[in-house]
């Protein structure tokens, strides 16, 4: 049986905040320094560095990552734009990468790169925000959303959006929301690897049938 969520309150919030900021600092403080130092995607070296380290501290294990640089830099022009712009349109342009002939779908790390970007208008999606969400909507409805909507990033930000409002948390960004989901939401089951689906990213694939299209 899934264990019960506690209502998140800004108290717990901040609390997660200063934890999270106590035991990823470095890594935190390194990934700002980064994407401040090359805030654009039109040199294809920064890019490269930008992809490993996500890939790295956040452990979404894409192992393409070349190939995932060089699709974002090839598009940098109209990713830039809509990154600064805040549309959530970009997170699946980015996250949709072909790689020897297999069209892949890496959503959490695409979440991932866009609000290191631009983080007040980018809230994070994994594994762990998942099941948060799921959970606590179960045990105390917030907003109407299915499932499948956590993985169309337009909806997903309207849930986090809704999230947000209906607990008056709306002092706080989504990077701080994102803190706190990461610390409160266990891993599902699910979330574990799958034998059968290894491959490049293998394991940035939430839901496993997000893993081709």
């Amino acid at each position: 049986m899934t264990a019960p969520i506690q209502t998140p309150t800004a108290d717990r919030v901040k609390a997660a905040c200063e934890k999270f900021d106590l035991d990823h600092d470095l890594a935190e403080q390194s990934l700002a320094e980064l994407f401040r130092q090359y805030p654009r995607n039109d040199d294809h070296r920064h890019v490269l560095l930008k992809v490993l380290a996500v890939n790295s501290l956040y452990h979404t294990s894409i192992f393409a990552v070349e190939t995932v640089a060089r699709h974002i830099h090839l598009n940098a022009k109209e990713i830039d734009s809509a990154l600064a712009a805040g549309s959530p349109e970009v997170v699946n342009q980015i996250a949709k990468v072909t790689i020897q002939g297999r069209k892949y779908n890496f959503f959490s790390f695409a979440t991932k790169y866009s609000s290191w970007h631009n983080p007040l208008a980018y809230p994070i999606y994994d594994a762990r925000v998942d099941h948060y969400l799921c959970v606590l909507q179960q045990q105390s409805p917030f907003s109407g959303f299915h499932h499948a909507d956590l993985w169309d990033y337009h909806k997903f930000r309207k849930v986090m959006i809704a999230f947000r409002d209906t607990h008056k948390l709306s002092a706080f960004t989504f990077k701080e929301i994102d803190k706190f989901l990461w610390l409160e939401g266990a891993p599902p089951p699910s979330a574990t690897p799958n034998p059968q689906h290894m491959g490049p990213g293998a394991f940035d694939f939430y839901p496993a049938e997000e893993l081709t299209t």
